[in-house]
């Protein structure tokens, strides 16, 4: 009988692919919100991924050989860290954008806690609110058209004052109308999702759960009329779908990760009604939940039975 143990760092994967395998799993699952947002945004988009991309390899590559830490080819999450940086930002964005976003998120959020299976907070997100805390345009003004759209305002902008007639829904929903390059496309993002949890790639109670306390506090505080322009706009399914599932910044317990995705959705919700750093908030909402992963996973620890509490 074999009784060796393999011990590795987080994610720690229960299911029969490896690491390796789930990073590009994501990667696939991220191409069509990557495509589409080339598609409606135009070159500048495209460039924006690119650097992006590079930059995330370059300084992983960079800060492991600083730390003399082996660096593994196939190692696909700065691949994925670096897409994920490009695609919550504004395609009318100056590049640099990205060489920053891409530093911060590897080089500070990731690589400074310890590496891939370490880092507390999701360096995407993470990186994401530094850029918007450093450029306050972040927040909605380079949120317009561009590329091969109309150059309207932000969806956001135009929400928070009441009128959601200027912006279809089904501009929304196919990602013809202003955002981030890959938090447009509503469709591209349902899809992916779906997808992901079907195949069991990612946990489906922190989404929905989410989903339900974000609906709710927008129906409270705006009315039903505003549930479906909030839900589709400030890239709130995106985080949702891709970063709030995060098995490394997300808690481990069943009942922590209900809880996990019945905070971020109620937050996200509150940031979007009272308009807390416009495109901004949502990631806000996260960082604040991934703070508190430890504290539910804590709360709602499994204990042996006949064990009682202290």
């Amino acid at each position: 009988m074999n009784s060796k143990l393999v011990v590795t760092p987080a994610p720690h994967v229960t299911k029969p692919f490896s690491t390796n395998m789930l990073m590009f799993a994501v990667v696939i699952a991220l191409m069509p919100t990557a495509i589409s947002g080339v598609i409606n945004f135009g070159t500048n988009a495209l460039w924006m991924i690119i650097i992006s991309v590079g930059c995330s390899f370059v300084f992983d590559l960079l800060f492991r050989f600083m730390v003399t830490k082996k660096f593994n080819i196939v190692d696909l999450s700065s691949l994925v860290t670096g897409l994920m940086v490009a695609l919550v930002l504004p395609a009318k964005a100056p590049l640099y954008f990205a060489v920053i976003g891409s530093f911060l998120a590897i080089v500070i959020f990731k690589g400074c806690f310890g590496g891939l299976g370490r880092n507390i907070l999701n360096p995407t997100a993470a990186a994401r609110v530094v850029l918007g805390l450093m450029f306050s345009s972040l927040t909605l003004s380079l949120f317009s058209g561009g590329g091969n759209m109309a150059d309207v305002g932000s969806p956001l902008s135009y929400f928070m004052l009441g009128d959601y007639s200027s912006i279809t829904l089904r501009s929304l929903f196919f990602g013809t109308a202003p955002g981030a390059i890959g938090t447009a496309s509503i469709f591209c993002i349902l899809i992916a999702g779906v997808l992901l949890m079907l195949f069991s790639i990612t946990n489906f109670v922190m989404p929905v759960c989410a989903l339900a306390t974000f609906i709710l506090t927008v129906w409270l505080g705006k009315g039903s009329i505003a549930i479906i322009p909030f839900l589709f706009s400030g890239g709130f399914l995106f985080v949702a779908f891709f970063m709030l599932t995060d098995p490394v910044s997300s808690p481990l317990t069943m009942w922590g990760k209900l809880f996990y995705g019945l905070i971020f959705g109620a937050l996200a919700g509150l940031f979007r009604v009272y308009f807390v750093m416009g495109e901004t908030g949502v990631f806000v909402a996260l960082i604040i939940c991934n703070i508190l992963a430890p504290l539910l996973d804590k709360i709602f620890q499994p204990h042996p039975i006949g064990i009682r509490r202290a």
